[in-house]
């Protein structure tokens, strides 16, 4: 964090989490509440803008969100997936977006985080709770966007890459990227190319064998991720913008098997020989007299492929458990927005969203199965100042979801037939006011009724064999209540502060049935039958000491099953903290370190699988030439320590570092 974003707060009157160097931002792809006197997120949310997610090397979305207080990374061990929890809602509950347009898989309901690389974001943003109607359906626990990048010059660019080390020196990874840009008068074009590659890990030094592992290189860790990105747009004038874009990832990742010592737990032994997620769509921003027309339209596909295997030779595939899945998704969508400007003091925004999500999956020797759900929702948002201190924010939505295809299989008589077809409504509304007290401090409070529709996998999955669908799953929903503080310090320290609550209903979960139902025991199904609350607190402070910049956060999380003391919530620490700070030493030398350190979490609802506690260190050192190139070389887990996000999930060890960055 640089002076000059010390000095955009001040400039800004100390917008909460906001943060300067706009410019390159796609303004195009954000969606917000526009809330005077705030300005750009509103209070309680949270935004990672590149230049912060570049000095503490985020390679992924998903360790770039665990910098952001009231989020914490998480990770399905057993399928190898980044996911994050915002206050305590999981990626089915709080949707991900590229440039506001829903990128989450139509089947799963969420995405993995650590198959979308930072590289050619200019910002991330975090909606919590409160967050705009203008986002559409299943925005339950908020929602994150994720920015792309807009030039700025007639050409500007950056090439950049590295390479990583393990604690005994062995080359284990590389990495590069590169982005480039034009503005001209009325169009410009952005194009960014990033490629990632890990052969392996090592484990920390602390691990001892266990069944499933014995240390050294962690088993079946590799992965691969190359990312393009294309965006051309036409800008006739200084209010109207028309642009369409291009995003193609293609991920080949192993899931290292378990590696813990939990009574029951079988190791899985599986590989994704594809990972592959397109999207091309299309935004429009034109002005019509006061007021202002905004269109999206998209289609974002997911490809992919599972193998099964049956030990840890990734050769054999004769047990029941072993298979060759293929799943072929889409998604065509689109959303309509006008923002009507009601005289001097009311903003008033009207927006209706559609799309169409396809799942289409079979397993080798299987036909292909068919589902298709509908879901649209109409959403008003209004914005009144009443002064340059206070400013009302009120939203309402109709949400609807229809299924229009659900095809079963049945394995032993090799007939497909259909599922019950269902439909779901939900209406959600909020709340909120921000008062300005005094030229650096600012007051909200605020107050949603959100809602979620099931998944397609949520009603329709048998779990391998071991759950009974459920087509008649009611959506979740959850009351969320926030107060909050900021206040810029001497001019140069910004502090927040965050109380919530929010109560869940309908919250779906998964329920033991009777063994005799299912064919391969024991045996489950999603039923709505949780009640659950999250109470919590963040605390944030950031600024800079001369040539000292840094940034610290925390979050208290309690999450309590109203329903069932005994079943545990899983994958949320009660307490987390993240703090970092850069030197910035004379002469071009710069030093940065951070720590991210957390409670202990359950990973199991039944509590016999625990990840304890962890604190982990990084350090690292650079020097920037006159002409702007930059070379650094660090240190990743400074200390080695032995630490899991998920039970049986080891973490990498010590893991050395050099890279570059270079202007164009």
């Amino acid at each position: 964090m640089k002076k000059t974003i010390i000095a955009a707060l001040i400039a800004q009157g100390c917008a909460g989490a906001a943060w300067a160097g706009d410019e390159g931002v796609f303004s195009l792809g954000e969606i917000r509440v526009t809330a005077a006197p705030m300005s750009q997120v509103a209070p309680g949310s949270a935004s990672i803008d590149a230049a912060e997610i570049r000095e503490h090397d985020k390679v992924t979305v998903g360790d770039a969100l665990e910098m952001a207080p009231g989020v914490n990374l998480s990770k399905v061990g057993a399928r190898n997936e980044q996911m994050v929890y915002v206050r305590g809602f999981d990626l089915r509950q709080v949707p991900v977006y590229i440039d506001g347009i829903p990128v989450y898989v139509p089947y799963d309901g969420y995405v993995d985080l650590g198959r979308f690389t930072t590289f050619d974001l200019s910002r991330i943003d975090v909606a919590k709770g409160f967050s705009s109607m203008i986002y559409g359906a299943n925005t339950l626990g908020g929602a994150i966007n994720l920015v792309s990048r807009r030039p700025t010059k007639a050409f500007e660019g950056e090439v950049g890459g590295g390479a990583t080390f393990t604690s005994r020196g062995e080359h284990n990874g590389t990495q590069g990227y590169a982005n480039v840009g034009s503005r001209q008068k009325d169009w410009y074009v952005q194009a960014g190319l990033s490629w990632v590659n890990e052969d392996y890990f090592r484990l920390p030094g602390g691990f001892s064998r266990t069944p499933g592992e014995d240390g050294g290189k962690r088993d079946n860790s590799r992965h691969e991720d190359t990312k393009g990105s294309l965006k051309l747009a036409y800008t006739p004038n200084a209010t109207d913008e028309y642009a369409i874009s291009f995003v193609s990832q293609h991920g080949v990742k192993d899931v290292p098997p378990y590696a813990g010592t939990a009574p029951g737990v079988t190791p899985r032994y599986w590989k994704w020989p594809a990972w592959d997620k397109e999207a091309v769509y299309f935004l429009s921003n034109t002005r019509i007299g006061a007021h202002t027309l905004r269109v999206r339209a998209y289609h974002d596909s997911f490809e992919n492929s599972l193998s099964a295997y049956d030990d840890a030779t990734y050769t054999v595939q004769k047990k029941k458990s072993s298979f060759n899945s293929w799943y072929s998704d889409y998604t065509n969508g689109a959303g309509i927005e006008g923002d009507f400007v009601l005289g001097s003091a009311n903003l008033l925004k009207a927006a209706y969203n559609i799309k169409q999500d396809i799942h289409r999956e079979h397993n080798a020797g299987e036909p292909w199965r068919l589902f298709k759900d509908l879901t649209q929702s109409l959403a008003l948002e209004d914005t009144h100042t009443f002064s340059n201190r206070l400013s009302l924010v009120t939203g309402l939505s109709y949400d609807r979801r229809q299924t229009q295809e659900a095809q079963d299989y049945n394995a032993t008589t090799k007939v497909v037939s259909d599922f019950a077809r269902d439909s779901g409504f939900a209406f959600n509304g909020q709340a909120g006011l921000f008062y300005k007290l005094g030229e650096t401090a600012k007051l909200h409070a605020t107050v949603a009724r959100k809602s979620r529709f099931p998944t397609i996998k949520d009603r329709y999955s048998y779990r391998m064999g071991s759950a009974i669908p459920n087509a008649g799953l009611e959506m979740e929903k959850a009351n969320h209540y926030e107060v909050g503080y900021s206040q810029l310090l001497g001019g140069r320290h910004l502090f927040e502060a965050n109380v919530f609550h929010s109560d869940i209903t309908n919250l779906i979960q998964s329920v033991r049935i009777a063994p005799t139902v299912c064919s391969t025991p024991p045996c489950s199904q999603m039923q709505n039958v949780g009640k659950a609350t999250a109470n919590g607190i963040e605390l944030g402070l950031r600024g800079d000491l001369a040539s000292l910049d840094y940034t610290a956060n925390y979050t208290y999380l309690n999450r309590e099953n109203r329903s069932d003391p005994n079943v545990r919530l899983t994958d949320t620490p009660r307490h987390k903290l993240f703090a970092g700070a850069t030197w910035r030493i004379a002469g071009g030398w710069s030093s940065t370190a951070s720590v991210e350190a957390m409670s202990s979490r359950y990973s199991s609802t039944d509590g016999l699988q625990r990840a304890s506690g962890f604190a982990v260190a990084n350090l690292k050192g650079g020097y920037r030439f006159a002409g702007g190139t930059r070379i650094e070389a660090g240190v990743r887990n400074l200390f080695d320590r032995l630490y899991a996000y998920t039970e049986g999930f080891p973490e990498p060890g010590r893991t050395w570092f050099v890279q570059f960055n270079a202007p164009l």
